[in-house]
């Protein structure tokens, strides 16, 4: 039986809400069970029910609305969109560099700065729409997370409080509304503190120095005293940078010790309130990458620190390989959940320009992970894409659904990792690649598990431009399988901003679960440089 998160209170003699389905809602008056039962009931549910699904609500986007949004009413129809629906998570994140709601520890997002210099709130007015609606609310008496919170339960979802761990965004932007006062006054505790800015993730505060752990450690305490939450989240993925360059795994004592005492300032407030707060934390995509950052959350989860692991990808590409039965492999608990997550973009290498996620590359994305030991998916930046955010949420990514339907599994890349060169940490380093007659070149594809309606599998391939790209052919195999028939597809632009798009049909018998062998050769006297690789599966209607 899984051991999967769910909503739950242990108020006394309450009810507690469990998010599954069938029967929908369960309500049990937990307060009289010894943990032990409780534990296991939870788990019997959890194993028949579909995947959790975590919705993450970053800390600007509904605040970039028209005012007329910013009252009680809408602020509880915004929740109220998703009940009854396939999310069964609600992850807020009140802060970033600056708070959304009145901080005690620094300055609000509506605040000015502390030696009167003028505010920049960037280009277009969805910055200083942030910040007076923000104040707007705040004028009200409206803590706009309190009320998502409360809104959450009556829906039957699960809130969790979001915590970013060192925001860097636009920091190279002078006088910038969202950077507070603490960092732009205390550069010498920046992790490269004589920066040209060009690299936002230098200007990240370095947990090895005590101000900088001691700043973000008064903020998790606050966000922990100030609101109700069901779980708290660590998210090392915004940024992912935290410690001094190249002293990562030196140095990963500090989040570890970090970690530690926010767990136990957790279990403190936790014993006030009469329950556990669960705590999760979103690292890189693989145990190996996330040790080399300085976030052991394999330890972390093996000392029971944590009770969640969200196996990440960072903001430039979504990550299509991310295997949960890797963690889990390491970990003392074989129940521990392991869970994936995506942005709303993906992008085939380093340099290669992002793409929006289409929906069918949501469902390839899901049917992979899932495919792969994923506990459950985490969607992150959805809600800027309102069509897509509908769709999922009322449709769900459930496995047994979405596969046999259109998806889309793109080659990707680990982006927080572009700037090493260690093959052992970022073998995912495969576009773009130059194309030769002399010999094929290989790429894996991740295909999660295969269709089991008969349908169209197509390697869909697009290339930057070359004086002979036009005329250029190409020989194409799936797992030794060669393609017999090849189309031009007419907007090459859209798969990564390439010169030219081709797809090739495979028999969908040679296919196979999980990774895919694709074997690409250039028949041309030039070479050919590939720069998009996927393969879609289109069922028959």
């Amino acid at each position: 039986m899984k051991k999967i998160l769910t909503v739950f209170r242990f108020t006394l003699l309450a009810a507690v809400t469990l998010t599954f389905s069938g029967p929908r809602f369960l309500s049990i008056p937990c307060a009289l069970w010894p943990a032990e039962v409780f534990a296991e009931s939870v788990s019997q549910a959890a194993a028949e029910s579909k995947p959790i699904l975590i919705i993450n609500e970053d800390n600007d986007h509904y605040f970039k609305q028209t005012s007329d949004l910013m009252t009680l009413e809408a602020l509880q129809a915004y929740v109220d969109q998703m009940k009854n629906s396939h999310v069964t998570h609600f992850f807020m994140c009140p802060q970033g560099q600056r708070t959304s709601y009145a901080s005690k520890v620094h300055e609000p997002i509506w605040e000015g700065m502390a030696d009167g210099s003028p505010i920049n709130y960037g280009p277009g007015k969805s910055g200083i729409r942030w910040a007076t609606n923000c104040r707007k609310l705040f004028d009200m008496g409206i803590d706009p997370y309190h009320v998502w919170i409360e809104r959450c339960r009556k829906n039957g979802i699960s809130p969790w409080i979001s915590m970013r761990m060192n925001d860097v965004h636009f920091v190279s932007r002078e006088n910038y509304f969202r950077n507070f006062n603490f960092w732009r006054e205390h550069k010498e505790l920046w992790r490269v503190p004589e920066t040209n800015m060009k690299n936002w993730m230098d200007c990240a505060f370095d947990y090895s120095k005590k101000e900088s752990y001691d700043f973000y450690f008064a903020c998790a305490k606050e966000l922990l005293e100030r609101y109700d939450m069901d779980g708290f989240e660590l998210d090392w993925m915004r940024f992912c940078l935290h410690l001094t360059p190249g002293k990562e795994r030196e140095q990963a004592h500090c989040l570890t010790r970090f970690v530690r005492e926010v767990r136990q300032y957790a279990n403190e407030i936790g014993k006030k309130r009469g329950r556990k707060i669960p705590i999760s934390v979103r690292v890189p995509a693989t145990p190996q990458a996330s040790s080399a950052l300085g976030m052991n959350a394999v330890e972390w989860a093996n000392e029971g620190l944590i009770d969640q692991i969200v196996a990440s990808c960072f903001f430039s590409s979504s990550d299509f390989n991310i295997a949960a039965s890797d963690w889990k492999k390491l970990l003392k608990d074989p129940k521990f959940p392991v869970l994936t997550a995506a942005d709303d973009g993906v992008s085939c290498g380093n340099g290669i320009p992002r793409m929006e996620l289409t929906h069918e590359m949501y469902l390839g994305w899901a049917n992979a992970m899932l495919g792969n030991g994923s506990d459950g998916l985490y969607l992150f930046n959805l809600v800027y894409r309102p069509e897509k955010f509908q769709k999922i949420i009322a449709e769900g990514l459930e496995k047994e659904r979405i596969l046999n339907l259109h998806r889309r599994h793109v080659v990707s890349y680990r982006d927080f990792l572009a700037a090493y060169d260690d093959p052992a940490l970022n073998p995912e380093k495969q576009l773009p690649r130059n194309l030769t007659e002399a010999k094929a070149e290989d790429f894996t594809v991740q295909f999660g598990k295969k269709p089991t309606k008969e349908g169209k599998l197509w390697v869909v391939a697009a290339f930057m431009e070359t004086s002979t790209l036009d005329k250029a052919k190409f020989s194409v195999k799936l797992n030794g399988i060669e393609s017999k028939n090849m189309e031009e597809l007419p907007n090459p632009t859209l798969l990564g901003n390439a010169k030219r798009a081709v797809r090739f049909l495979v028999p969908l018998a040679a296919a196979k679960d999980g990774l895919n062998t694709v074997s690409i050769r250039a028949e041309t006297d030039e070479n050919q440089k590939i720069s998009w690789l996927e393969l879609e599966y289109v069922p028959e209607k």
